[in-house]
């Protein structure tokens, strides 16, 4: 079904890296979401007038709220794909985020509503009467939810997105408060058990735990999560596929939306090769990753001596030390500046996040075992960096 609907409505549906297929999906998802909700609000609340009961209502003012979200939804992959101007530089793709969070918002104070109206049900002691024709909706509505669930999983699965998967995951929750209803409304009709509120009240808490779970999901991006490590890896081994890249390092990269990826990079590069030679391949790396990739690559170019002797001695010391106290570590960015009486290293120790070394005690240890068995003396100047993304 995914993939014919893909087909009539989605141009190019298979390029899913061009932003408006992208958007094209997320407004085939937000669509199918706004009709299908809907039709299962005015079944719902038209049989939960005729039975009384408090959980069917709220069930279809759940799916009330699923149509406004949905509306959310198309609205938000419409202006997130508008491009860049003069006050948003870097596109308005993060508006997708914003919907996801209003969506998870709204599912919480949908929560609050429910939980509300069953304690007053339970309080007023109001049985609700059933009929064949209520458990027949509610099956129909915990079908309608599961497709929901699995075309707007389906989708966000296909172009990444955030807010289509927090859509899926009300979905899913919807389709086991319903079964939980429908089993909750059997229960009543055949025992006579007025267990109505109290199962509302248990709805309300399982739909309130998967908003609070999603609110915490789709506001991790607007904060600035990690670019996904195989997207940095892909890259990373697209620069240093290139004749006369030496080495990598302070790798950044920021995301401004699911296909949105500003980067910038140190490349190490012969200091004996000519700086225009150097920078003609600065220059190619970078388009040939904007081409390939859809990444907005700035690269900074490191000369590194490799000529001389005692500074390669030198670093390769230096690593050999940091590698002893912590595989984990690294170096990069060393330099050699040699004098008459003493010898000054420079580079950058490179040391997780999780680690929680104490950095004067890592730079003196350093520092005492880089003058072992020299016979001059070496000045050793470190910058403790942390590696902003994993490689």
């Amino acid at each position: 079904m995914v993939t014919l609907l893909r087909k009539l409505f989605v141009k190019n549906y298979k390029d899913v890296t061009n932003p408006k297929v992208r958007t094209a999906h997320g407004k085939l998802a937000a669509s199918f979401g706004i009709v299908s909700n809907a039709i299962l609000f005015g079944l719902k609340f038209a049989f939960g007038l005729l039975a009384n009961s408090v959980s069917i209502i709220a069930d279809s003012v759940n799916n009330l709220s699923d149509f406004a979200n949905s509306t959310i939804t198309l609205v938000g992959f419409k202006m997130s794909s508008k491009p860049a101007d003069k006050k948003h530089p870097f596109g308005h793709e993060r508006i997708e985020y914003i919907t996801g969070l209003i969506v998870s918002i709204v599912i919480v104070a949908l929560a609050a509503l429910l939980l509300y109206n069953s304690i007053t049900k339970i309080i007023s002691n109001e049985a609700a009467t059933y009929t064949i024709w209520s458990f027949i909706i509610l099956g129909v509505a915990i079908l309608f939810k599961l497709i929901q669930a699995y075309f707007n999983f389906k989708i966000s699965k296909i172009i990444n997105s955030v807010a289509l998967k927090a859509t899926a995951v009300d979905s899913l929750t919807d389709s086991i408060a319903t079964t939980l209803l429908l089993v909750s409304s059997l229960l009543s009709y055949f025992f006579n058990w007025n267990i109505d509120g109290w199962m509302g009240i248990v709805i309300a808490l399982f739909v309130a735990f998967s908003g609070i779970k999603m609110i915490l999901e789709t506001s991790s991006p607007l904060i600035g999560e990690a670019t996904a490590k195989e997207d940095i890896k892909m890259i990373l081994d697209e620069i240093t596929s290139f004749d006369g890249v030496l080495g990598i390092h302070d790798v950044m990269a920021h995301n401004y939306g699911p296909t949105k990826i500003f980067m910038s990079v140190h490349v190490e590069v012969d200091s004996s090769v000519d700086v225009m030679v150097s920078h003609d391949l600065i220059d190619n790396i970078e388009s040939e990753v904007r081409k390939k990739h859809n990444v907005e690559l700035t690269i900074h170019m490191d000369p590194v001596d490799v000529s001389n002797p005692e500074t390669n001695r030198l670093k390769i010391k230096a690593n050999n030390i940091v590698k002893s106290i912590s595989e984990e570590y690294s170096i990069h960015d060393f330099r050699v500046v040699f004098g008459p009486t003493h010898i000054n290293t420079i580079f950058d120790v490179v040391v997780p996040y999780e680690d929680k070394i104490d950095e004067l005690v890592l730079a003196n240890k350093i520092k005492e075992q880089m003058n072992i068995d020299e016979k001059t003396t070496i000045f050793v100047v470190i910058h403790i960096d942390h590696p902003f993304v994993e490689k």
